[in-house]
């Protein structure tokens, strides 16, 4: 039964306003860049007074942050209503889940991990993504094959930076590598062994050679 009354006339339009907010701001950085921009410059993209800004959120960061914390707080109800932490290499179905994720949402996490957004905002990111290791870290039992302890906090932080720091690279730098190849690489080297037999062929991660030396002759 549900015990929740409908949303009000008001409600519905008080979050139209909010999603309004939330998409500008985010076509405003990917535009000019997130220092570049100010307040004004969302409300008049989004045609509202500055008044109202200021009903939603305290600062253009909030609004940024907002859409990115509801999309991966989305993405953790999904994985834990999908995984089951006994299940054979479940860490592999984590890291497909978060490659998946950006892949679906690929501006937002150029804006928190690229370089169209802050330091600040990425320091968050990064902090964000330690606690949900850590709490995955702290709820699945350590592989039957582990013979050694690492303290959570220090596996928690060192996932989020690995991660991280691999998503900006995917995100901002020419690359045909999809989600599922991310993610078994991740595994691969994180873990020392292959992720399950999915529609990931190892040998396929070695890419076309002209494709490999035009991105040394770019980065060089």
């Amino acid at each position: 039964m549900n015990t929740h009354s409908p949303a009000t006339r008001h409600e519905r339009r008080r979050l139209r306003t909010r999603e309004l907010l939330i998409q500008t701001t985010l076509q405003l950085v990917l535009e000019k860049g997130y220092e570049a921009i100010s307040i004004q410059d969302i409300t008049d993209r989004a045609d509202l007074g500055r008044g109202t800004f200021y009903i939603h959120f305290k600062e253009k960061e909030e609004v940024v942050w907002t859409a990115f914390q509801d999309l991966f707080e989305d993405l953790e109800r999904e994985a834990h209503q999908q995984l089951d932490r006994h299940m054979p290499q479940v860490e592999y179905y984590g890291l497909l889940n978060i490659y998946r994720h950006a892949e679906t949402n690929r501006d937002l996490y150029r804006l928190m991990f690229g370089g169209k957004g802050s330091a600040e905002l990425t320091i968050r990111a990064q902090d964000f993504l330690a606690k949900v290791f850590l709490y995955d870290i702290y709820n699945n039992p350590e592989p039957a094959e582990s013979n050694f302890h690492l303290p959570e906090e220090f596996e928690a932080q060192m996932l989020a930076g690995i991660i991280s720091r691999l998503l900006f690279w995917w995100l901002e730098t020419p690359n045909n590598y999809s989600a599922e190849q991310m993610a078994a690489m991740t595994y691969m080297a994180l873990y020392r062994k292959n992720p399950p037999a999915l529609e990931v062929d190892p040998r396929r991660f070695d890419d076309d050679p002209a494709e490999r030396a035009d991105r040394k002759s770019q980065s060089e």
